[in-house]
C-alpha cells in the first residue's frame, strides 16, 4: 500500500535526518541534525521534500493521537467520558474539575508536539521552492504542509488562546523566544493557511493522488469547522454568533457538499475498522491519520480505550495490550435511541483471552452501586492485575484492531483516526443554516440522524433544532475528540461535566467495595475528586510550566473564573 511505504521510507529519513524529534514546545523548535550531515545538504531532490513532508504527517498525528495525555483528559472532561483504573499519576484523568489552575494539569503533551508538528511544517514550506520538481506537485507538497500548520494552529488556540506562531523553521538555536500573538491573529493565519492550502490541492480521487492526502475538500471542511467554533465561541448568546463567520461556515461546508466526492456510508458501524477491514479512508473520510501494524506506525487509542487483559472476536484473540484506561459513560449511553445503530460500537459484553466471559452490569433497577463489568458465570467484578480495581468504565469499539495477525503485532494495533468525517460537515452545515436562518439544514441533519437508523425529525423551532444538532453531535462523534470543544462553545459543558460529576461522586461517596475490605475496589475511586472549577466559554488552559520557564516572552494565562457550582461537593 502507497501510504504505508511512504510513511515506512521517511521512518529512514527521520534516523539520518534528525526530524526524530526531541522538542520542548517553543523552547526548543530544533532543526540541527543529531548526526553530522548538513541540512542545506539533504533538501536536494523531490524524495528529500516528500520524506520531510511525510515527517510532518507524522509529527501531527503524534499530536493529535497523543489518547492519554489529550484525546483521554478531554474525554473525561465531558460527560461522554469516564476514567478508569490505570497504573499512571491520575493528572486530569478523571471527570470532574479539580485543581485544573495547576499548571502541570494542563495539556503540555499537545504544546510540545503541535510545536514539532508546526516546525516541520515550516520546514517543508520553507525548502520546497529551492527543490527541482513539477510545479504541481510543489503546489501540492505546499498545500499539505499548510494544512497540517493550520490544524495544529487550530488547536492550541482552542486549548491556549494565544500563543507563539513561528512562520518560519528554526536554525539551532535560533528564534526558540517567540511571544504570544493574540487569538484574533492566529485565528487570521488559520483562516488563511487553509485557505491558501485549498487552492494549491487536488480534489479527492484526482489520479495520481494518495486518496489518504489532505484534499482541497479536508481544507473546506476545516474552515467550515474553524469558522463555526470561531463563531459560536466568540458569543454568549449562539443565537448571537456572528453572521459573517456563520455564513462562511455554512458556504464552506456547502463547497465540501457540492464536490460530490464524499458521501455518508450506508450504515454507520462500517466507518470502523472492527466492523469492516476496509473501513480506511472510506468516502466518509474526508481527512483520516493513518496507521499501520508495526513500531512506528500503530496506534495507542486502542490501548487507552480497551479492556485490561485482552479479548476475542469470533473466537480469535485481537491484537492490542489493553490497560482501559478511561471509555464511554453511562450517561452518555443512556442517552441512545435503544434502535439507534451507533450503540453497536459500545461493548457491553465480551470473552477475554482466557476464555472467560464479561458483561457490563448497567444496574437496571436503578440502585446505587452498578457500572462495572463482571463475570457472567459468577458476577464476580473484573479484578485487574489482582489489585481489587474494578473496571467500571463501557469501551469503544473505534479503535480495536481485530484484524492483525497476534503473533506478530499483538501490542500494535492500527486502525486509523477520523479527524475529519463528511457526517460532521454535513451537521456544521445545518448548525450554521439553522442559525442564519430558523429550520434551515434540516435535510442534512436527518441524513445523519436516519442513517443511524431512526425516524427523520420533524421541523422545529430554532433553539430546538440548535439542541437537537449539539445531541447529534454527541451520538456521532464519541471518542472522536469532539465533545469537549462543541460543548465549550456552545456553553453547556459546565452544567453538563457537573452533573455527571456529582452523580459517579454520589456513587463514591457511598463507599462500595466490590472486594470487602479493599479500598482500591471502591467504586469510582479513580474519577470523583471534588468538583472546583465549573468551565465557562472563556475557559483557557494554562501553558506548560517548562516553556513558561525558559521562554521569557511568554506571558501565562489569567486564572479561570468559575462558574458558580450547584452542588455542595464534601
Amino acid at each position: 500500500m502507497k501510504m504505508i511505504t511512504a510513511i515506512k521510507k521517511f521512518a529512514a529519513y527521520v534516523a539520518v535526518v534528525t526530524m526524530a524529534l526531541v522538542y520542548t514546545g517553543c523552547t526548543n523548535l530544533d532543526e540541527t541534525p543529531y548526526t553530522f550531515i548538513d541540512p542545506d545538504m539533504f533538501y536536494k531532490t523531490e524524495g528529500d521534500i516528500n520524506a520531510a513532508l511525510n515527517n510532518a504527517y507524522r509529527t501531527f498525528r503524534n499530536m493529535a493521537t497523543s489518547s492519554r495525555n489529550y484525546v483521554a483528559p478531554l474525554e473525561i472532561l465531558t460527560d461522554q467520558g469516564e476514567a478508569n483504573y490505570r497504573k499512571e499519576t491520575q493528572n486530569h484523568y478523571r471527570n470532574t474539575w479539580s485543581d485544573m489552575e495547576n499548571v502541570n494539569n494542563t495539556f503540555s503533551d499537545l504544546w510540545n508536539k503541535g510545536y514539532a508538528a508546526i516546525n516541520n511544517a515550516n520546514i517543508v514550506l520553507g525548502r520546497v521552492d529551492a527543490i527541482d520538481m513539477d510545479e504541481k506537485k510543489k503546489d501540492y507538497v505546499k498545500g499539505q504542509a499548510l494544512f497540517l500548520r493550520a490544524y495544529v494552529y487550530y488547536h492550541l488556540v482552542r486549548i491556549y488562546g494565544g500563543c507563539p506562531m513561528p512562520l518560519t523553521y528554526t536554525n539551532g538555536l535560533e528564534g526558540l523566544k517567540v511571544p504570544r500573538e493574540e487569538a484574533s491573529v492566529v485565528w487570521d493565519q488559520i483562516f488563511q493557511d487553509l485557505k491558501d492550502a485549498a487552492a494549491m490541492l487536488p480534489v479527492r480521487g484526482t489520479a495520481g493522488y494518495d486518496v489518504w492526502r489532505v484534499s482541497s475538500g479536508a481544507c473546506y471542511a476545516l474552515l467550515g469547522e474553524a469558522y463555526l467554533y470561531k463563531a459560536t465561541i466568540s458569543s454568549e448568546d449562539n443565537f448571537g454568533a456572528n453572521k459573517t463567520e456563520l455564513q462562511l461556515s455554512k458556504d464552506y461546508s456547502e463547497m465540501v457538499i457540492k464536490q460530490g466526492v464524499y458521501g455518508l456510508m450506508p450504515d454507520y458501524n462500517d466507518n470502523w475498522y472492527w466492523f469492516n477491514q476496509n473501513a480506511k479512508n472510506n468516502k466518509e473520510s474526508v481527512f483520516e491519520l493513518q496507521f499501520f501494524n508495526g513500531d512506528g506506525g500503530n496506534s495507542g487509542m486502542a490501548i487507552d480505550f480497551g479492556p485490561y487483559g485482552g479479548m476475542k472476536k469470533d473466537g480469535n484473540i485481537v491484537a492490542g495490550a489493553y490497560y482501559c484506561r478511561y471509555g464511554v459513560s453511562t450517561d452518555h449511553y443512556n442517552t441512545y435511541d435503544k434502535n439507534d445503530a451507533r450503540l453497536k460500537t459500545f461493548l457491553t459484553k465480551f470473552t477475554d483471552k482466557k476464555d472467560v466471559e464479561w458483561v457490563f452490569d448497567f444496574d437496571e433497577d436503578g440502585a446505587v452501586g452498578g457500572e462495572y463489568w463482571k463475570r457472567v458465570d459468577n458476577g464476580a467484578p473484573m479484578d485487574i492485575e489482582g489489585r481489587g480495581y474494578a473496571c467500571s468504565t463501557l469501551f469503544n469499539l473505534k479503535y480495536f484492531d481485530p484484524w492483525a495477525d497476534v503473533a506478530l503485532y499483538n501490542s500494535l494495533p492500527a486502525p486509523n483516526y477520523p479527524m475529519l468525517r463528511y457526517s460532521e460537515v454535513l451537521l456544521n452545515y445545518a448548525e450554521a443554516a439553522n442559525l442564519l436562518k430558523a429550520g434551515d439544514g434540516l435535510e442534512e441533519l436527518n441524513a445523519v440522524h436516519t442513517r443511524a437508523g431512526l425516524t427523520a425529525l420533524s421541523a422545529m423551532d430554532q433553539k430546538s433544532m440548535d439542541e437537537a444538532i449539539l445531541q447529534e453531535r454527541s451520538w456521532e462523534f464519541v471518542g472522536e475528540c469532539k465533545a469537549y470543544y462543541d460543548q465549550l462553545r456552545k456553553g453547556v459543558l459546565g452544567d453538563r461535566a457537573e452533573e455527571a460529576a456529582y452523580r459517579n461522586y454520589s456513587i463514591y461517596k457511598a463507599n462500595i467495595e466490590m472486594q470487602p475490605g479493599t479500598a482500591n475496589s471502591r467504586l469510582k475511586v479513580f474519577c470523583c475528586y471534588p468538583m472546583t472549577h465549573k468551565p465557562t466559554k472563556s475557559w483557557l488552559w494554562k501553558i506548560p510550566s517548562s516553556d513558561i520557564s525558559s521562554n521569557s516572552l511568554l506571558e501565562q494565562n489569567p486564572d479561570n473564573v468559575s462558574a458558580p457550582l450547584k452542588y455542595s461537593w464534601n
